[in-house]
């Protein structure tokens, strides 16, 4: 059978959208800051500029993936093309049929008014598919093209009861890998976007001594005394007179800090202390070559930062939490390829 393309379309957790797909028969999106999309001349750019000019509208950053979406629910799905629903609610899979145009519903149906009328052809558990076909379904958007395992797909619901072909191991292995380091990095890139953006200039300060306080540290900031370039003193005992003592220089800005500015907190560094440079972005590889000689001088850039608020998050207090806010989620356990 010759299946032009498939689409997998969300309803999200709204039941009375999932009635919409299920019993209305109708692909319901809701994209409120565009009217009737059949007016607008058949082009990305003319939605572009229709999310653009909405009251209360979209993001700047977000509308052109909505407009393309939105385009292609309109202009790209065609019928006969083949659609799979993702329902939350019993975690199955409905494949169905698309059998009508574009139509706007703008009058009854509220923010969900773009439609397109489907018939539905069979359903099937998620369990039924392989663990890769399932995280392709797992895009954030709301709709888009099935094409890595489009052939499962086919196989399973119009293959005539035969058994779906086997995924190769090593493409589902790296499946696997590439959603587990997609969560990892977009978790990465959010707490650095954080540091960037709640903890600018002094504000980097008492976050900084909170985190030596989770890792068990006494830890305290110097603002209100002559620091002499150090931000933060961190100690094990009560007294803070037992070594060794760290002394600790923080910079929130990203750009790369370089030797002069190392050798300048060093300097203060006695001997028996331990000097901990950090900052939210990196080292030029001249400070880096001098921090390798001395034995009692860290420098930690934002990625080695970043891994210790990962780790040691959960001991944070509540309102440094509340700026960097992020949830425990159970991801798959499989180990990542070293890059």
């Amino acid at each position: 059978m010759d299946i032009q393309r498939i689409w997998a379309v969300r309803a999200g957790n709204q039941p009375e959208i999932d009635q919409v797909f299920l019993e209305l028969g109708q692909l319901a999106m809701s994209f409120p800051q565009v009217n009737d999309a059949s007016l607008l001349p058949a082009s990305r750019d003319a939605l572009k500029e229709a999310f653009a000019r909405a009251p209360h509208g979209a993001k700047p950053e977000s509308i052109p993936a909505q407009a393309g979406q939105l385009f292609r629910f309109i202009h790209e799905m065609r019928i006969g093309d083949r659609v799979i629903y993702p329902r939350k609610s019993d975690r199955s899979l409905r494949w169905g049929e698309i059998t009508g145009p574009y139509l706007y519903l703008g009058d009854v149906s509220g923010d969900h008014a773009h439609r397109r009328s489907v018939r539905w052809l069979a359903r099937a558990g998620r369990d039924s598919f392989s663990q890769g076909a399932l995280y392709e379904l797992g895009s954030i958007l709301t709709l888009f093209e099935v094409k890595s395992y489009a052939a499962e797909f086919i196989a399973k619901f119009e293959g005539g009861g035969e058994q779906a072909p086997v995924p190769d191991a090593s493409l589902a292995d790296d499946t696997e890998q590439s959603v587990v380091r997609d969560i990892v990095e977009t978790t990465k890139d959010f707490i650095s976007k954080r540091l960037k953006s709640q903890f600018k200039g002094y504000q980097l300060e008492p976050f900084v001594a909170e985190l030596f306080r989770a890792m068990g540290y006494r830890a305290n900031t110097t603002r209100k005394s002559k620091d002499d370039g150090v931000d933060v003193i961190a100690h094990r005992d009560e007294l803070g007179i037992e070594p060794p003592i760290l002394k600790i220089q923080v910079k929130s800005g990203d750009g790369p800090i370089g030797s002069d500015v190392v050798k300048t907190f060093y300097a203060v560094v006695h001997e028996r202390d331990v000097g901990i440079f950090i900052t939210v972005g990196g080292y030029t590889v001249a400070a880096a070559e001098f921090a390798r000689t001395r034995g009692n001088l860290k420098l930690i850039n934002g990625i080695v930062f970043v891994d210790l608020i990962q780790k040691y998050y959960d001991r944070l207090d509540i309102n440094f939490r509340k700026q960097i806010p992020l949830r425990r989620i159970l991801v798959p356990d499989v180990a990542l390829d070293d890059d």
